[in-house]
């Protein structure tokens, strides 16, 4: 049985335009808002940039956020090891309006708690947490790698001021931010502090804050201000403080000479001196050097000692010892020790027009041809220091061994002076006092003094006897009788009318007397001759 197939019906299809459009529209539509909100937000999300640091301490991942002016800008979005192994690289996403600010000249760094010289910084951020900050710069061109600094910058970019360098052979280094001095002043901070291995130097770059730029010029002088300085001469000893803020951390001070008027320029480079006594004792175009030679110690002495004119400081010590090459191996042959000085003709031109240097010469020439010596002299009793002495007073014994040494006039010197004559004098009395026969003296200063008290021993012994003591009573009895017999001789008494009778008669008697005894004296032969006859003449025998 054959079965027929159904005839097929063709199927009826309904086209509806509204709907398959409206299908369409809203993929349509969210393409369009997704391409609108892209653009909206690539429009407002700025540049992504990288920071370089030493270490991510206090750096979290969508944490730590960027800000300039205390307002954020960015966050955070990645950490990660430099390929270096130096660090790490940290990836930041900054807003729109920041863009601008990412020039090659802009500085980061990190703010966090901080303790240093300048005070104490960063203490919201023991809440908040550390974030990162940043200076705009002012270049040209753009960037976006940076170096993350751990600690703020000192002088922001554009600042008005003078930017310096300082270049110092110094014992020791300065952090950075101690502030610049200018008379006590606070006038600018250090920037940098590098230490130089292989020139061994110290090099500064500063920052002086405007209007103090106007402080210094081409003849400017820095110098290390330390915590305390204390100076010993011969007036005492002199302390000068530094503000209370740079005792721990230190500064740099600078003064200003008059007669410069050459401006300091930005970057120029200066030297850096120890302190302000180096300064004080650097020679000028006029300074004139001699060499003195000394037998006795130079302990005491050392360079920038003052060199003095019947009291008037007009040089300095440069060198102490002065040896000519190879002479230091004859030092116990020659027993002198060469020193070299400096006279300052502007310390002697007090309220004068300065001189040339051949004006000065001439002038100490015509001195040392007078006879002016040198003489080592004490600068301080209490701390043993030493100074020289010029002195025109004449000496019997002067040293100079040379006219002329390693280039040096040699000006000729006598012993120390002062207390060191004293001292000698004191050593020689003591070696005369030790030479003394001291113990023998001593032994017959004993005997002499066994022998005395033996003798008051025996006079004790004589005084404690019965007689003796009974001499006091026989002495005052004797006395008494003497009284009484002197007492019957007074004038009062018959006796003594008898005798001033007797002497009455006496003395008439003498006085009768006198003229027979003139006679007999000029005439012995007058009893026996008639003193009115004249002498016989003698007859010859016919």
């Amino acid at each position: 049985m054959n079965e027929q197939s159904p005839k097929p019906i063709p199927a009826r299809v309904k086209k509806n335009t509204t709907f398959s459009s409206f299908v369409w529209i809203v993929p349509l539509l969210a393409l369009l808002t997704g391409s609108w909100l892209l653009i909206q937000n690539i429009r407002k999300t700025g540049p992504e940039i990288t920071l370089l640091m030493d270490s991510a301490d206090g750096i979290e991942v969508n944490t730590t956020v960027i800000k300039v002016l205390s307002v954020d800008v960015g966050r955070v979005t990645r950490i990660r090891l430099r390929d270096d192994r130096k660090g790490v690289e940290i990836t930041a996403r900054l807003n729109l309006d920041a863009k601008d600010m990412m020039r090659e000249d802009t500085q980061f760094w990190v703010v966090k708690p901080r303790i240093d010289q300048s005070g104490i910084s960063g203490l919201n951020t023991l809440v908040s947490g550390s974030y990162i900050a940043f200076t705009p710069g002012s270049s040209e061109k753009s960037e976006s790698v940076f170096k993350v600094s751990d600690i703020p910058p000192i002088t922001a970019i554009g600042q008005n001021g003078l930017r310096l360098h300082l270049i110092g052979d110094n014992s020791k280094m300065l952090s950075v931010g101690s502030p610049i001095l200018y008379e006590g002043f606070n006038v600018g901070q250090i920037e940098t502090a590098k230490f130089d291995p292989d020139t061994q130097t110290v090099n500064y770059t500063i920052f002086v804050y405007s209007p103090n730029d106007k402080l210094i010029n081409a003849g400017s002088q820095f110098w290390l201000e330390s915590g305390v300085n204390i100076q010993t001469t011969g007036s005492g000893i002199k302390i000068d403080s530094a503000p209370i803020y740079t005792l721990l951390s230190g500064a740099i001070a600078f003064r200003t000479p008059k007669g410069q008027n050459k401006p300091a320029s930005n970057e120029d480079t200066f030297e850096l001196y120890n302190n302000l006594a180096q300064i004080e004792n650097l020679p000028d175009e006029r300074a004139i050097y001699y060499v003195a030679f000394f037998k006795n110690s130079v302990r005491g002495l050392s360079a920038g000692s003052p060199v003095e004119y019947k009291g008037i400081n007009i040089g300095s010590v440069t060198d102490v010892p002065y040896f000519a090459h190879n002479d230091s191996t004859r030092l116990f042959q020659n027993g002198w020790i060469p020193v070299r000085l400096r006279i300052d003709p502007s310390r002697i031109e007090t309220n004068a027009e300065p001189q040339s240097k051949a004006h000065w010469q001439n002038q100490l020439q015509q001195a040392l041809n007078k006879g002016l010596n040198a003489t080592l002299s004490s600068n301080n009793l209490i701390l043993g220091s030493k100074m020289i002495e010029l002195t025109d007073a004449p000496a019997d014994t002067k040293l100079k061994p040379f006219a002329d040494y390693n280039g040096n006039i040699v000006i000729a010197t006598q012993g120390g002076g002062g207390l060191d004559d004293l001292q000698a004098q004191i050593g020689k009395l003591l070696d005369k006092f030790n030479k003394l026969p001291l113990e023998n003296t001593v032994g017959e200063l004993n005997a002499s003094l066994k022998e005395l008290k033996a003798t008051l021993n025996s006079a004790n012994k004589l005084i404690s006897k019965p007689q003796t003591q009974q001499i006091p009573a026989e002495l005052n009895k004797t006395l008494n009788e003497l009284r009484q017999t002197l007492q019957g001789v007074s004038p009062q008494s018959p006796v003594y009318q008898d005798v001033q009778n007797t002497l009455r008669s006496l003395d008439k008697t003498m006085r009768e007397a006198q003229p027979v005894l003139n006679t007999l004296k000029e005439k012995p032969n007058s009893l026996i001759f008639n003193q009115n006859a004249k002498d016989p003449i003698p007859k010859g025998s016919r």
